[in-house]
């Protein structure tokens, strides 16, 4: 089994909080295949901290999700339909036109079309694969809707996700293009190995440490540098997913779309079927990191509002 080769990406398009990488800090994900064997994928998992898989999910099966997902954001006058393209219209009515905005973003969380994606047959046997194990998949959704403007800053998911268990991969699903100008994923070379950093993050919880963010303030753009590392990243095409650990750096970058084209995204998190269950993710009516439910996620909150920054 061959890693293939990584290659370098045109930066014209890539910003990160408005800076523009250096065209030589940017640098492809290397890409993985179905048909490698399951110890060279869990060879490949552990030494880049991710698998990349081009259009594991075939278009026809996301088309509809999409649409069903904006025709809940069309009809509270976030977004509005340009030739199979999803618009940001500038505004937002959805407080003044739904009552419980948690219960808004749980019944989009839970729409059964995207749920046969999140928790398909196929993705839980991939993940079957690189947990060596059987797994099972967690019922609290992260979908994630970026207007123009938008962007994740750096973190890890170890602060939210490993309270009963170290052994959580995230899964990251690319539910239309989102090339670089659209503010895809990123990951910050190697810096699951990164010694200092795994230090940092050991017994961090972010809802039991009030006093510290998971986020990283600092610009990606002097992260890297401070580290040494490439920005790993990809133009990714609809159905693309993105397999990785609890301890490496990622972020998005900003979605500067010219079109203002809203981004659709979503991630899931597996583990070992045996393992301990966090209670905050499992379950008909999860609470979530902070226990507020699908009311405490960005994606409850109006698109032309500020989001809360953990």
């Amino acid at each position: 089994m061959m890693n293939k080769k990584m290659k370098t990406l045109s930066n014209e398009n890539a910003r990160l909080f408005g800076r523009q990488p250096k065209p030589e800090m940017l640098e492809s994900l290397v890409e993985s295949q179905l048909d490698f064997e399951d110890h060279s994928l869990r060879e490949m998992f552990s030494e880049n901290g991710y698998l990349y898989f081009n259009k594991f999910f075939d278009n026809e099966s996301i088309k509809a999700l999409r649409s069903r997902i904006f025709s809940y954001l069309i009809e509270v006058d976030e977004v509005r339909e340009v030739a199979d393209k999803f618009i940001y219209t500038g505004l937002s009515n959805r407080r003044e036109k739904i009552k419980d905005l948690g219960k808004f973003w749980r019944n989009i969380s839970e729409d059964w079309l995207l749920r046969r994606l999140t928790h398909s047959r196929s993705l839980h046997e991939l993940c079957d694969r690189i947990l060596n194990c059987r797994s099972i998949a967690q019922d609290y959704l992260f979908l994630r809707i970026y207007n123009v403007g938008r962007q994740t800053l750096t973190h890890s998911d170890s602060g939210f996700f490993t309270r009963k268990t170290p052994n959580v991969i995230t899964v990251w699903i690319s539910l239309g293009e989102t090339p670089l100008e659209m503010g895809p994923i990123f990951f910050l070379e190697n810096s699951h190995k990164n010694e200092k950093i795994i230090e940092d993050l050991k017994n961090f919880d972010v809802a039991k440490d009030k006093k510290r963010k998971a986020s990283w303030d600092q610009n990606p753009i002097d992260i890297a540098e401070m580290l040494s590392c490439r920005i790993l990243t990809q133009n990714m095409s609809v159905g693309d997913i993105v397999v990785f650990n609890m301890n490496i750096l990622h972020g998005s970058f900003d979605n500067i779309n010219y079109e203002g084209q809203t981004r659709l995204t979503c991630d899931v998190r597996y583990q070992p079927f045996s393992d301990p269950r966090d209670p905050r993710y499992f379950g008909p009516f999860p609470s979530g990191t902070t226990g507020n439910g699908y009311g405490e996620l960005v994606g409850a909150i109006p698109l032309d509002e500020k989001w809360h920054i953990r």
